[in-house]
């Protein structure tokens, strides 16, 4: 691949684009009007783009050169990844297939004009894979070369300029569906080919579920098109805001939401046992703990009682730490299994599964709460959790009388705060943090040293010598 400039001119140029955004990064912007604020914004935008567009255009001259096969990596987008080890896999491995179709395929002479408009940021890389997908599709060996199924070069030219012309207004996704009309209008053969697509796209599926530096998960993948619509609608049907009664709005975003939906519908699962099970057992969520940490996860606290101990926190399988909260409220499930550690981490006994209310006791739940009992909260009961009243940990009977439905939003704050309820006539009624107390609360250190007592006895197996 030819250049036009000196060898050092590429350099140069990233070089001073580098050195320009760093003097924005030390520049104040509260000077700016709003008009400024969104000039710089679409001149920070046309630099992604144009970045993109020349990151493309540099792995294609790094594939002309037979670079990856040199060092090993194999492709442009492995060999991106090489020098740019925080690059996501999936975006690298994209941006190295567009390179090869731009650059290097059967195809490039004429997809100059789809080759051109990123380099110069008028495109977006994404929105140069929907042109390009679209043009080999209609190209062969996807299409026959001669005969009556043959499509004019002429149409396939139009085909591409239309794209090119509707991808300066539309987004990728709604670029996708005009790049499908028009093949399915030039190709009398498109479903047949839209079929063998759809078995491709069953071999590409995956899900990427990897643990952050901060312990939180992050999920990537490509779904199928029926996995995913399966999906949509599942994180569609729980995941509409919830407004109190008094007509306050939702206050998560819409993100937030479908996150908490995708909870709701793995919890569901695991609570019903709609799992496989591994080796004749039902999967359950493991968690690692000292006794001294378990003890004070499940002590009846309240915002004046969770207090620095000093002690290591639970781990997840995985090794993610998890505080005190979020045990105790685990342990309100049957999910969980406790595995016990020893000062030097190494493993005592592990617990059988937490208790959990029967299917038929929920039902009943259901019939008498109807929804989420916290005051003026109506969560529907496939976005509630089985609370139990008292703690079966601390010695509370898994029965009708000790529990109440809590969506989970709830469900968090009355473990976070230590709010405490009673059945009075059938019907839950919860006394919120701050509330003058009906007895005075429990010593919690008393209840630590007792729990700690009991914990083999009550949670933990036999050992079985």
């Amino acid at each position: 691949m030819g250049t036009s400039g000196g060898a050092g001119d590429a350099r140069a140029a990233v070089s001073a684009l580098a050195e320009g955004l760093e003097r924005l990064a030390g520049a104040a912007l509260w000077p700016l009007g709003d008009g400024e604020l969104a000039e710089v914004a679409g001149l920070l935008d046309q630099v992604r783009r144009l970045a993109d567009g020349q990151t493309v255009r540099l792995l294609g001259e790094v594939d002309s050169r037979g670079l990856p096969g040199q060092d090993g990596t194999g492709s442009p987008g492995a060999w991106l990844r090489k020098v740019s080890p925080t690059l996501r896999p999936a975006e690298a491995a994209g941006l190295g297939k567009q390179a090869q179709t731009l650059y290097r395929s059967a195809l490039s002479p004429e997809l100059a004009p789809t080759r051109g408009a990123p380099e110069a940021g008028a495109l977006r890389v994404c929105q140069a894979r929907v042109v390009t997908d679209t043009i080999e599709k209609l190209s062969p060996p996807h299409v026959p070369a001669d005969g009556p199924e043959a499509i004019d070069a002429d149409q396939v030219t139009t085909a591409q300029v239309m794209l090119l012309d509707d991808a300066t207004r539309l987004p990728a996704a709604d670029l996708a569906k005009c790049a499908t009309a028009i093949r399915h209008h030039l190709d009398p053969s498109a479903d047949d080919r839209l079929a063998r697509d759809e078995k491709a796209q069953h071999r590409q599926r995956c899900l990427i579920l990897s643990t952050e530096a901060s312990g939180m998960t992050f999920l990537q993948g490509l779904l199928t098109k029926e996995a995913g619509a399966a999906l949509r609608t599942a994180i569609d049907a729980w995941s509409a805001p919830q407004p109190a009664d008094d007509g306050t709005p939702d206050p998560r975003t819409a993100g937030q939401r479908r996150h908490d939906a995708l909870q709701r519908l793995a919890e569901t699962t695991l609570a019903r046992d709609e799992v496989p099970t591994s080796h004749g057992s039902h999967v359950k969520v493991i968690v690692r703990v000292t006794g001294e940490t378990l003890a004070a996860a499940i002590a009846p606290s309240g915002p004046d009682q969770i207090k620095p101990t000093g002690l290591p926190p639970a781990e997840l399988d995985d090794g993610t730490p998890i505080s005190r909260q979020l045990l105790a409220r685990l342990s309100c499930g049957a999910a969980l299994v406790p595995v016990l550690l020893d000062d030097l981490g190494n493993p005592l006994e592990v617990g059988r599964t937490l208790r959990d209310y029967t299917a038929r006791q929920r039902t009943a739940l259901i019939e008498r709460d109807r929804h989420c009992t916290w005051p003026g909260c109506t969560a529907p009961v496939s976005w509630c959790d089985a609370h139990h009243v008292d703690y079966w940990e601390h010695g509370g009977r898994t029965d009708l009388t000790r529990g109440a439905l809590l969506c989970g939003r709830h469900h968090r704050y009355v473990h976070a705060t230590g709010a405490t309820a009673r059945l009075v006539d059938g019907q839950i009624i919860w006394t919120e943090p701050g509330s003058p107390p009906e007895s005075p609360p429990p010593d919690p250190q008393r209840w630590q040293r007792q729990y700690l007592q009991r914990l083999t006895r009550q949670w933990l197996v036999p050992r079985r010598e």
